[in-house]
């Protein structure tokens, strides 16, 4: 009886046994085929609540909803009288300098005085006494130049900070972007609550939920075709930046961020997209993660060739673009010419920063007379219409140097860029081969386009061929 019941039991522990096997090589077998299309989400890299870091009345907004905005771009200012009222105060004490030379003939006087002593000392024509106070008291006269020079100097610091108490009633844009809503208007007060809303759309972030049988598949650096579904939109290669390391147990999923280029604005955000994980033989050489979760390559586990993506430029004219075509087309496997409107700084205005009311610039331009300043003019237009300039060059060196010669005659000045769109051209490399290859194109892009960067970039599918 004991005999059959260890026969039997034996038995039921083989059929366990193979029906296991059975099951984890199906599981197998599913798990290691591709990963099917999953549904994303494209969203902005960066949503900011810009705020105030002082409480205030909005005095001037400079944005819309939908306006491009750069990083630093003012977009919103508060009503700032005493503060400025501060700034000019402050800037007239750092500007005075006769304390100081008053000291300086004081020292000097006591210097001549104590020459003179040392002379009838000499001859016993003065006592012992009268020369130690001739003595202190110009070294108490050299001690006073350096109390008033001190005294500038701390003039000059309350002056810097009277600026920086005024910058801070101008609110700028952390980010490059673009505005997604306002949420205050002029003569509002603003207190712990944002202004407004700036979304950064280069690069956007595409949001995926993938199963956990996938999990240790989707490593850093592995790339994917993401189609948002529109018309006339092909596919979009981005690149995993970020795995959850934790997954939510509830649904058996966990979450994969990929980062997709946007330079142009061109891929709204926002939009639900479907995304396809490239194959490791089709995207980078095979990756595993370490220790740390960091993508690390296999070396040599697949022969074929690695394509990657290019942009050269700026090329300010269309003939030297044209040229540079020519040179990289004989060695790249696809390129592609493209322009771009971009604003650039085309030369610096040095710009007078007291005089704001008529009144004042009268006085102001009186005091440049005096000066000997003649090369001035009152600016009739754009944003800063009605401010003195005092100088305007192609370089930023002969703008500071202007301003430093300035500020010896106790002008305070300000440097302003002035920009303007032109249009510039872009060339999109697609390149395979050896490693090297990139480094001799950019020696020939070098050699017709000395302002021109060679940045790697993501093959979208026009430049690909696919």
């Amino acid at each position: 009886m004991r005999m059959k019941t260890r026969t039997s039991l034996v038995l039921v522990l083989m059929v366990l046994f193979a029906g296991n096997a059975q099951s984890d090589e199906y599981l197998m077998e599913e798990v290691d085929g591709e990963i099917p299309v999953q549904d994303c989400v494209m969203e902005p890299s960066e949503i900011v609540d810009v705020g105030s870091v002082v409480p205030g009345v909005v005095d001037a907004i400079h944005v819309y909803r939908s306006d491009l905005v750069k990083k630093g771009e003012v977009i919103v200012e508060l009503e700032s009288s005493v503060e400025r009222a501060s700034l000019d105060l402050a800037r007239a004490r750092a500007n005075q300098n006769t304390a100081i030379e008053l000291r300086e003939e004081s020292a000097r006087f006591g210097t001549l005085t104590q020459n003179r002593e040392q002379a009838l000392l000499r001859k016993s024509a003065i006592s012992q006494h009268d020369w130690d106070k001739t003595k202190t008291e110009a070294r108490i006269a050299e001690l006073q130049v350096k109390q008033e020079q001190d005294n500038k100097a701390i003039s000059e610091l309350e002056y810097r900070r009277a600026q920086l108490v005024l910058e801070q009633r101008r609110i700028r844009s952390p980010v490059e972007g673009v505005v997604m809503e306002r949420f205050k208007s002029v003569g509002e007060f603003v207190e712990d609550e944002p202004v407004a809303r700036v979304a950064q759309l280069n690069p956007l972030h595409v949001e995926v939920i993938v199963p956990v049988d996938y999990l240790g598949r989707i490593v850093p650096g592995m790339q994917a075709d993401v189609r948002t579904g529109l018309a006339n939109s092909g596919a979009y290669r981005a690149t995993v930046e970020r795995v959850d390391r934790v997954a939510d147990a509830a649904s058996g999923t966990y979450g994969v961020r990929l980062s997709l280029p946007n330079p142009n604005y061109k891929i709204p955000a926002g939009l639900r997209c479907q995304l396809n994980f490239l194959p490791q033989s089709q995207d980078l050489p095979p990756q595993v993660a370490d220790e740390a979760g960091a993508a690390v390559a296999i070396d040599g586990a697949s022969e074929a060739p690695l394509e990657r993506c290019y942009s050269v430029g700026p090329v300010e004219d269309k003939s030297t673009a044209e040229l540079l075509a020519e040179k990289l087309e004989q060695r790249s496997e696809s390129l592609l010419l493209r322009t771009a409107i971009e604003s650039v700084d085309v030369g610096y205005r040095v710009l007078a920063v007291e005089p704001s009311t008529p009144q004042e610039i009268k006085q102001f331009l009186a005091r440049l007379d005096k000066a000997g300043i003649t090369d001035r003019f009152v600016l009739a237009q754009g944003e800063d219409k009605g401010r003195i300039a005092l100088g305007y060059f192609r370089k930023l060196d002969f703008a500071h140097k202007r301003q430093e010669m300035l500020a010896q005659k106790g002008i305070a000045t300000e440097i302003t860029p002035h920009s303007k769109d032109i249009e510039q051209y872009w060339l999109d490399v697609a390149l395979a081969g050896e490693p090297d290859n990139p480094d001799q194109l950019q020696s020939i892009a070098a050699s017709l386009a000395s302002a021109a960067t060679f940045e790697p970039m993501a093959c979208y599918p026009e430049l690909a061929r696919r």
